[in-house]
């Protein structure tokens, strides 16, 4: 009998090691791969900047070393605390979004606090936010999800503002990845259909304005066709899908790339999967897509351990923030989202969403260790 016992625990230990080694595997080969490729494109940005060659690879290392500190934060403080300070975590995040109007713009957006040693960017943080803010209120108000008033709606003003702050910066792309995951959660979390679409469709009219008038039209209209506004909006686009197609289905070879040679802007941030692709492939771009899915995976499984509906939307909400983003990012370098500005996690550069990225990894280690 004890025997047995052993055994089982044993195979529960190995089950729980595998579990949380495999994760973080496939975390830091992404991690690797974008730090690789940050060096091999960043160092072109970096001359062209007169800066060293390894100025985006350190800074991005630096990022990751703060990362991995918070992700053993989040690993060791008890997630109930999170909700216990969640008006400070909400209200903090309020203010930075609207502390960001009074730093200068960065190529036309104010979506950085400009620090001493970095750029931060409050958008990062508000993921976070509202993930956690989600799974807190859908534990909490569960019997009142079916009221619109009283249920549905006080969550989506609040998450409502902080896109709208976002969305002002301009950067449509977190914007948009913020209500599509908390329009997502709120589903899982037994929010009505009917509630959602009716959001949804009250959206639409308010949004078809701004995106037919001017700049944004153009904008449009060169994702619809790109080589018609090769000159203008639609140049990026035109040289992600040049890169894309190039690399065939074995790619170039590493450090082969010419799209890096200054034709494609932010090759080394919002299009950096458009490199990988051109330099290995189909198969590398492949290789890149299996592993964020297996990443989704991974969180999704160990968020449907937990018996507790706070953690498990906790667990749900990292996962399909991070699926989505990914799916954003390799949407808009193919050519089949409008362009907007999003990182691919763990790997683009930008410190403020790596460090964001590992913290919310801390906090699912967090829920695994939870259900021991």
């Amino acid at each position: 009998m004890k025997n047995k016992e052993f055994v089982r625990s044993v195979n529960s230990f190995d089950a729980r090691f595998d579990e949380r080694l495999f994760l973080f595997l496939m975390i830091l080969f992404l991690l690797f791969v974008g730090c690789l490729y940050i060096y091999n494109v960043g160092s072109m940005q970096a001359h062209r900047l007169h800066k060293p060659e390894y100025y985006f690879v350190f800074r991005q290392f630096m990022a990751i070393i703060i990362g991995f500190i918070l992700m053993m934060v989040a690993y060791n403080l008890p997630l109930e605390l999170y909700r216990k300070v969640l008006p400070f975590i909400y209200f903090t995040t309020l203010f930075l979004l609207m502390v960001v109007f009074f730093f200068p713009a960065i190529n036309g957006s104010h979506r950085w606090i400009k620090l001493p040693l970095i750029n931060f960017q409050p958008s990062e943080l508000a993921k976070f936010t509202s993930v956690v803010y989600l799974a807190h209120y859908l534990e909490k108000k569960s019997e009142k999800l079916s009221d619109f008033l009283r249920g549905f709606m006080p969550a989506m003003i609040l998450l409502g503002v902080l896109a709208a702050l976002i969305l002002l910066e301009p950067d449509y792309g977190t914007s948009f990845l913020i209500m599509a995951v908390s329009i997502t959660v709120m589903f899982i979390g037994g929010a009505s259909l009917k509630h959602i679409l009716g959001i949804i469709a009250f959206t639409i009219p308010p949004m078809s304005v701004l995106l037919f008038n001017g700049y944004h039209r153009e904008r449009l209209l060169s994702f619809l066709n790109p080589w018609d506004y090769y000159h203008s909006s639609g140049y990026q686009l035109v040289q992600s899908l040049i890169a894309v197609g190039s690399g065939g289905m074995f790619g170039k070879g590493l450090g082969n790339s010419v799209q890096k040679l200054y034709f494609l802007p932010e090759a080394h941030t919002d299009f950096i999967y458009s490199i990988i692709s051109e330099e290995f492939g189909f198969f590398g771009a492949l290789i890149i897509l299996f592993v964020m899915l297996s990443i989704f995976f991974e969180i999704k499984k160990i968020a449907m351990r937990c018996e507790d509906k706070y953690k498990r939307l906790l667990c749900l909400g990292v996962a399909i923030t991070f699926m989505y983003q990914s799916l954003l990012h390799i949407g808009v370098t193919l050519g089949l989202l409008p362009t907007k500005g999003i990182a691919l996690p763990f790997v683009s550069y930008g410190g403020s969403s790596m460090m964001i990225s590992l913290f919310m990894i801390g906090i699912v280690l967090r829920c695994r260790k939870e259900l021991e």
